[in-house]
């Protein structure tokens, strides 16, 4: 079977956010009247989605109510997210292969896009797909699957490199190839760019 598209999750694979996400969050708790939550629990539940925030923690706000929250406050962080740097190269040596790229994140399709805007990224994808999009977010397999959709391209034909157990399992029920960066017990690497030798002669087993 032939790869003809890559989908990438974006926090943790394109970006480094979890340092603005973890001001966010925890803001985002404390503007709810909640306390603050420690990074070693924050990072247990990081990459979830905002449906599982408000289940774990606010079960009596709406997820329309944190997702504007984290959209209000995430303006004023948007400064500590870093750039994975090898993530421009990567994606302009894959559009040059002919491969389609696309996006799918938890993170809400304004946001998404204004990330990887500011990084630099935006031009490079052909598509993204957010939960609040897709109706569910990952380790539901919708946001997954609308990624495949919209760059035309059969989940048999993609693979999906992610960095968490969120993302293997999103992919599991999907279902599509998973590559995990840094993650995992099956197929992985452990830098960006190494997905390059993985789709080198563009063929899926």
């Amino acid at each position: 079977m032939e790869l003809r598209a890559v989908l990438f999750d974006m926090d943790g694979v394109l970006v480094f956010s979890e340092d603005a996400w973890f001001a966010v969050y925890n803001r985002m708790l404390v503007h709810f009247g909640r306390a603050p939550v420690p990074r070693a629990e924050f990072d247990s539940i990081y990459g979830n989605g905002a449906t599982a925030d408000r289940d774990a923690y606010l079960p009596e706000r709406t997820v329309e109510e944190i997702e504007a929250t984290y959209a209000r406050l995430f303006e004023e962080h948007l400064g500590q997210i870093r750039p994975n740097v090898e993530a421009k190269g990567v994606l302009e040596e894959l559009r040059r292969r002919g491969i389609r790229i696309a996006v799918a994140t938890n993170t809400t399709a304004p946001l998404a896009r204004r990330i990887l805007d500011l990084q630099g990224l935006l031009p490079l994808v052909d598509a993204t797909a957010s939960a609040n999009e897709a109706g569910a977010g990952k380790p539901d397999p919708a946001v997954v699957r609308l990624a495949a959709e919209r760059v035309g391209t059969p989940l048999s034909q993609c693979l999906f490199v992610g960095d968490s157990r969120f993302d293997a399992q999103a992919s599991a029920l999907a279902p599509v190839r998973f590559v995990g960066l840094g993650h995992g017990d099956g197929e992985r690497i452990d830098r960006l760019g190494e997905i390059l030798d993985l789709v080198a002669d563009r063929s899926l087993r």
